[in-house]
């Protein structure tokens, strides 16, 4: 069994060098591929993918999804 990582999401979060994105914007990856993830950098890694979807995705299955949106909507307002 592979093991499965959280990898979080710079690429339209506003986080800077040295600041971890929301929580919430992350998408599950198996440990190579996140390692590959850093190595690559994300520009280089997510090419081609519709990485809002994954995040999308990972936030529809997330049993605080509730809190997550309220916590999305509560930015935009900032």
């Amino acid at each position: 069994m592979t093991a499965i990582e959280v990898a979080h999401v710079r690429i339209g979060s506003g986080a800077g060098l040295g600041q971890k994105p929301d929580d919430w914007r992350t998408v599950s990856l198996c440990a190579e591929h996140h390692q590959r993830q850093h190595n690559v950098g994300e520009q280089t890694f997510w090419r081609g993918l519709d990485v809002e979807a994954l995040i999308a995705a990972f936030i529809k299955a997330s049993p605080k999804r509730m809190e997550i949106e309220q916590r999305q909507r509560e930015k935009v307002r900032a």
